[in-house]
């Protein structure tokens, strides 16, 4: 407040500032082939003020709906405040102050630009105002008691080895490694309208990887994680040990499996797979903030009220769930990181567009937030997903879905079609620059032959498409919804999502030869191995 009457008599006084101070602690242990190799505890605190020049109608965010770009030397900007919370109160005020005063020089700067920009440029496709109104928020979570603030480290370098060391019986593993994170963090938000907000959120997770290389010098990953709000939760070393056996067995039969040629044709893509599909390349696109920046492709922009997906198909995403069949959620919140409670934003329903993400940077017909505004250290809160879920009234049992994949191979009269059983990480383009297109890289590919013969594990798959080609050629989907459990780096940094989805059939899938390295396989074995 201080700090707002000082600027209220410059001559560009901001008619809008918050303050959001994160107080991060982090545990992070890795092993690989039974031994730690890192095992390290973090505690930071950092603010990032957001200030707004001008008015609601054209400020210094107008022509920069992203969010404040990084400085010149492309690093993010926070300001590290002082964890002593006696010795440091004043290092800690003088440290708001100098950030304070940067970003409103900044503020300054970009606020003469748009003022500028307005009066050279067409007129804005979007009339609608570059900030709303939102409720004043109070809410406050006491602070954690000190044993749940850290994890026993020795005890769970312990159980990772013991996990890690069950790779050591196979020599063609180029890495084997298991990782936890635990993470608890305090979030402090208040605003010159009077909101102010503290919350806590703990998590823990645990992630396996292990890769092979074939003999073409095709790298081979695969992973697995799991997740829960309290290590305590996380699934037993038998459990885990288990599955990392289980995952070395998959990959040694896909080191031998054949490379496919590029294909198009039907397909079905497992709960996993489909869920990281609609996070890239339908969540990405109804974050209602892109479709302020001339420079977005806004694919679904004029489509609100038209048929997107089949008929049947709902999609929602829901910050307030903490469950979904029985599984923690990764993007559960209670307040946005621009003090706004979350809401449940139904995007479709019955297979039609019907809302966006909002964050306080409204577009035509969606004058209001919804509590979507989410960013991690450093960054200006933008549109982003929390718990995308992809539900079906009329769901397929697993056994029909196959059955209409056949039918559907048949018709198109090809051999076979594919199952996407296990992905990683996807990526999409949704600017105006490049092409609007997606790459989601498959871990473990079948085909499912037209004649019946048993399904075939292959491998060197890409899926590509374009979106909306992509999603008209859905057909049905399955009633065996699973949890994909990820962290999502945009243009507000990397935060905590999931996507839930149940088995898609869709009539026409693309793919193209996985890039591989051109590298021979390693001369001598691995050490420590027979």
């Amino acid at each position: 407040a201080a700090d707002m009457q000082e600027l209220q008599k410059q001559e560009n006084p901001p008619y809008h500032m918050n303050f959001r101070v994160m107080d991060d602690r982090t545990v992070n242990i890795s092993s690989s082939f039974g031994a730690t190799m890192m095992s390290v505890e973090q505690h930071s605190r950092s603010m990032v003020p957001q200030i707004r020049v001008g008015d609601t109608i054209l400020d210094n965010f107008k022509y920069n709906a992203m969010g404040a770009p990084a400085d010149q030397r492309g690093n993010v900007r926070v300001a590290y405040l002082g964890l002593d919370d006696e010795k440091g109160a004043d290092a800690t005020r003088q440290a708001i102050w100098a950030e304070v005063m940067k970003r409103y020089d900044f503020a300054v700067e970009a606020y003469q630009r748009a003022k500028t920009q307005s009066q050279v440029s067409v007129a804005d496709e979007d009339k609608a105002p570059s900030f709303s109104a939102a409720p004043v928020e109070k809410y406050y979570e006491a602070p954690l008691p000190a044993e749940r603030l850290t994890v026993d480290r020795d005890a769970w370098e312990k159980r990772l080895n013991e996990i890690s060391a069950v790779f050591k019986a196979y020599p063609l593993l180029q890495s084997g490694d298991v990782s936890l994170t635990f993470r608890v963090l305090r979030n402090y938000f208040v605003n010159t309208e009077g909101t102010e907000v503290v919350q806590n959120r703990t998590y823990a997770r645990i992630m396996i990887s292990a890769s092979m290389k074939a003999e073409d010098g095709m790298e081979l990953p695969l992973n697995m994680s799991y997740f829960a709000y309290d290590p305590k939760d996380l699934p037993s070393n038998d459990r885990m040990i288990a599955d990392a056996k289980d995952m070395v067995k998959r990959l040694t039969v896909l080191r031998d499996a054949p490379v496919v040629d590029p294909y198009t044709g039907p397909a079905i893509l497992s709960g996993p797979a489909s869920g990281v599909f609609f996070h890239e390349i339908f969540g990405h696109r109804i974050e209602g903030q892109r479709m302020k920046s001339e420079n977005d492709g806004q694919t679904f922009k004029k489509m609100v009220g038209q048929l997107v997906l089949p008929a049947d198909m709902h999609v929602y995403d829901d910050p307030t769930l903490r469950k979904y069949a029985g599984e923690d959620l990764n993007g559960f919140y209670k307040y946005d990181d621009q003090g706004v409670k979350a809401e449940r934003v139904d995007v479709v329903v019955n297979g039609k567009l019907n809302d966006f993400l909002m964050t306080r940077t409204p577009i035509d017909g969606h004058p209001r937030t919804n509590g979507h505004a989410r960013a991690s250290d450093g960054f200006d809160p933008v549109s982003r997903q929390s718990n995308l879920v992809i539900e079906t009234s009329n769901p397929k049992t697993p056994e029909e879905l196959r059955q209409l994949l056949i039918e559907e191979v048949k018709k198109q009269g090809k051999e076979y079609g594919y199952f996407f059983k296990e992905v990683t990480s996807g990526f999409t383009f949704t600017g105006k620059g490049a092409t609007n297109s997606f790459n989601v890289t498959p871990l473990e590919v079948y085909k499912v032959f037209a004649d019946g013969r048993p399904d075939q594990l292959v491998r060197g798959v890409d899926l590509i498409g374009t979106p909306l080609s992509m999603f008209s050629n859905i057909i049905y989907a399955g009633n065996d919804a699973r949890v994909f459990t990820g962290m999502c780096g945009a243009e507000s940094g990397s935060i905590p999502v999931t996507a839930i989805s149940p088995t898609i059939l869709v009539n026409k899938v693309e793919t193209q030869r996985k890039a591989k390295s051109q590298d021979i396989l390693p001369i001598l074995p691995a050490p420590g191995t027979k």
